[in-house]
Formats: structure tokens, sequence, C-alpha cells
């Protein structure tokens, strides 16, 4: 028996993106990938394994783990297994079936599942609403995988190569939780911080680690602009020679300091979070994996109003820790 993992897709984006992102996550792990309309198949590896490194990646709606199967016997014979293994007496159980080429019309595999794990496990009901374990199965022609659903993945839209932003971070957590919500909506991001002191290039040193563990790494880029000008002047020189979206996290007791103003300059720069409240704000960044302090773009940079020189120290491009980042940062100083 091959084991398999089954990757869903939100439906959101294009599933074009998701291939690509999870084949470039699985990059070296000799993971061959089928694809359905609505799923990815990924065999030849440990499936907890593809589980904990997709779960997180933007565009996965769920991630079941099972086994491929030949033949609707032989996916009988696999769901029995998954069954011993995974319901148990009295348990409560769902079942969904997709199929890509209508050799099995859907329906009709989804009761004879549903009567055959009825039979196998005593006492078992279905529960569509809220079952206990939930069983998935792709049909790839005559081919395909079923699962048990291991986890629920973290929603949004796949990294697209075609959508690119560029996100103002100063190391608090408001300009995180905004990257973050770039990276659930598809963009290919590019963290810009203007260095402030080495606590700040820490802070933002560990987003980048962080998102590059989520998302599609290839697509990650972090640019650290470096100089004696001030943070702000920096920065609003950075951005009179960008063109593209520009986003940045503000929280709504920041929208009349003096430094808000300046944002303003520049019709490219877009504030979402303005549109949070604080707990909701919070609550992502808890989903992010982060602990921050509530340091923001416009509270931290300094401006004089002057056009600032500056350098920039360039990292990406590929999945690093903390120590990793700064220490190329560092030596480019």
């Amino acid at each position: 028996m091959k084991p398999a993992a089954i990757v869903g897709w939100t439906g959101n984006g294009e599933l074009d993106d998701l291939e690509r992102t999870v084949r470039n996550k699985l990059a070296g792990a000799g993971a061959p990938v089928a694809r359905g309309s609505n799923a990815l198949v990924i065999s030849g590896k440990d499936p907890t394994f593809v589980a904990r490194r997709l779960a997180r990646l933007p565009g996965v709606d769920w991630i079941a783990v099972g086994y491929e199967f030949t033949g609707i016997e032989e996916c009988m014979s696999r769901l029995q297994l998954l069954a011993k293994r995974y319901l148990l007496h009295g348990g409560s159980f769902k079942v969904t079936v997709r199929s890509d080429n209508g050799i099995r019309d859907e329906g009709d595999v989804l009761m004879e599942v549903t009567s055959t794990l009825l039979k196998r496990v005593k006492g078992s009901r279905v529960d569509e609403s809220s079952p206990g374990t939930w069983f998935r199965i792709v049909m790839l022609g005559d081919r395909g995988a079923c699962g048990v659903q291991l986890r629920e993945g973290v929603g949004g839209v796949p990294t697209s190569k075609k959508m690119e932003a560029f996100c103002l971070v100063s190391g608090g957590y408001h300009s995180a939780v905004a990257a973050w919500m770039a990276a659930l909506s598809g963009f290919s991001l590019t963290l810009v911080h203007s260095s402030v002191d080495d606590d700040s290039l820490r802070q933002v040193a560990r987003l980048y680690a962080e998102l590059s563990r989520r998302v599609d790494a290839s697509s990650l880029k972090l640019q650290v602009l470096v100089g004696r000008s001030q943070p702000g002047d920096r920065l609003f020189s950075w951005l009179r020679r960008t063109e593209g979206e520009v986003f940045t996290g503000v929280h709504p007791e920041c929208r009349g300091s003096s430094s808000m103003s300046l944002f303003r300059r520049f019709p490219s720069a877009l504030l979402p979070l303005l549109l949070l409240q604080e707990k909701e704000v919070q609550s992502r960044l808890a989903a992010l994996g982060l602990k921050g302090k509530s340091t923001d773009v416009s509270s931290s940079l300094k401006a004089t109003g002057n056009r600032g020189s500056f350098e920039v120290k360039t990292f990406g491009g590929k999945e690093a820790d903390l120590n990793a980042v700064l220490d190329s940062i560092l030596v480019q100083r």
C-alpha cells in the first residue's frame, strides 16, 4: 500500500498556484504530486510529514492522510483499514467524495462507502455537521486516494507570482499581521524595514523566518534600508522611487499622528489594519505564531521630511531561521 496525503484547495485564486507552492515546499522530498479538480494528492512520502509541511500554506483548506488506491474495491479496503484506526465504536463520521471524470457517480460511491463503514464499525453513525472522523476520497480516473482529514488548513489564496506587494514592517505586531494578511491574500511579498535599532531588526528577522516556514519561500524577500539619515526619511525616499502596492499595519489610535500624514502622500500605501479592531489583530497575531510589542511603523520612524540616502540589504527566496536572516543582513552591513 502506498501512503498518500490529500491537500484540499480553498477554491480561491488558482489551483496552478497551489500546486506550484506545494511542489516548492516539498522540493527534494521525492514526493510525486497528482492533481484533481479541487485537491492535490501527494504520494511516496510519509503523509504526516507532508501534513506538517503544508498545513499552514495559504490556499490549503484541509489535509487528509491515507492511501492511494486503484479501483473502487481497493478504495473500500483502504477505507476499512482507516476506519479500524480512526473510527471508534459509537463514533460519528462524514464522507466526502470528489470524482474528476464521472466514471463512477459521486453519489453512488458515497452511499457505498457510507454503508460499508456503518457495517464495519458497530454503533457508528453519520454526522454531517460535526463528525468525529471525516473521510475524504479523491478519484482521478480509476485511481485516486482516500484518507482521514487530519487538520484544517489556514485557508486564503495560494501565493501568486503575478501578484506582488511590498509590506512595510517595523518590528511591531500590527505590521507583522498586515504582512500575514497579505500572504493569505495571495501576494508574493517583499518585507521592507527601515532600520531603527537591533531589537526591531531582530523582530523583523523573526517575522521573515516564520513566514518562510508558512508560505512558498521562493516568493518571499526582505529588504532592510540602512544609512545615516533618519529612518523615516529613508523610508519615504524609498516610497518615492517605488512602484506597486505597499501595505502596512497601523492601528486606529495612530490615525492622528504626524507620521500618518506622510503616508497620505503616497496613494500606493494601504493601511489594512485600520479596518480591524485590536482584538482581531491580536487573534491574527496568535494564529501567526508570534508575540509582539505595540511598536508600529508610524510611531517608530523618525523623519525630518528631507530626502534620505540609504543602502538596501537583501535576503530572501529561501526558508531560513532567525539567525540565518540576521547573519546575512549583518554581514552585508
